[in-house]
């Protein structure tokens, strides 16, 4: 799950100094979009047409922050539904914009999202209810899977795509390659997926860390591109 940055309130494009107040919550998609890209904020699938503005605390029962920026994130129809009207504690939870979510879970060929290794017990709980949340943890044989849900075999698509670009650039280790596959990686999503595959190469994966709109680069990566804990944060 990629660890983003929102930024702050969108400002008036007339007035720098006043902040937007969003009169409906779907005229924040395109501040959210031009801020951390086309992309579902938990499953990370590259979604051009159809994405929703997500609730991070639903709206149902937190009325009050139905317009608000700090409870808006971008989400897929599946994560979006599955997440569901529950009303959650956020602490019970990892969230890409505020944890580095990057370091909570692992990501496999053939395999869903799996609670990192070294993770303490309470970050191991807090892991898995993150990928029961949206269904992360579903794909064929899972007991709540619907066949209408694809996320699994996109991300496995990915993968495809990832390992055939490892090779070609293996084969030909140019800047020119290396954007190449920074582009083709924007247009399929699941950047943890790209992350994964290119474990060995950190100048991949520091392209990946920075040409993806809105990934919280220097509060998730040090200075050699190692992931460490979100400041001030549970992970």
């Amino acid at each position: 799950m990629r660890p983003v940055n929102r930024g702050n309130v969108p400002s008036d494009p007339a007035n720098a100094d006043c902040e937007i107040t969003f009169s409906d919550y779907k005229d924040a998609r395109d501040h959210l979009t031009k801020r951390i890209g086309d992309f579902c904020s938990y499953c990370e699938s590259g979604i051009q047409i159809g994405i929703h503005v997500e609730h991070i605390q639903p709206r149902v029962h937190h009325p009050s922050l139905q317009n608000s920026w700090s409870n808006l994130i971008l989400a897929c129809t599946h994560c979006n539904s599955i997440k569901g009207d529950a009303d959650i504690a956020l602490d019970d939870y990892f969230w890409p914009h505020l944890d580095n979510t990057y370091r909570a879970f692992e990501y496999w060929t053939d395999a869903v999202p799996k609670v990192a290794a070294g993770l303490n017990l309470q970050e191991r709980g807090i892991a898995e209810n993150t990928l029961k949340l949206t269904g992360l943890d579903r794909c064929p044989g899972h007991p709540q899977f619907s066949e209408r849900d694809l996320r699994w075999l996109k991300r496995r698509e990915a993968w495809g795509m990832a390992l055939t670009a490892r090779k070609s650039l293996a084969a030909q280790p140019t800047e020119e390659m290396r954007r190449q596959i920074l582009q083709t990686a924007l247009c399929k999503g699941f950047w943890s997926v790209w992350m994964a595959v290119f474990a060995d190469n950190p100048q991949m994966q520091q392209a990946l860390v920075r040409g993806f709109p809105g990934t919280a680069a220097d509060e998730c990566f040090d200075s050699d591109g190692r992931p460490m804990y979100r400041p001030q944060r549970k992970i």
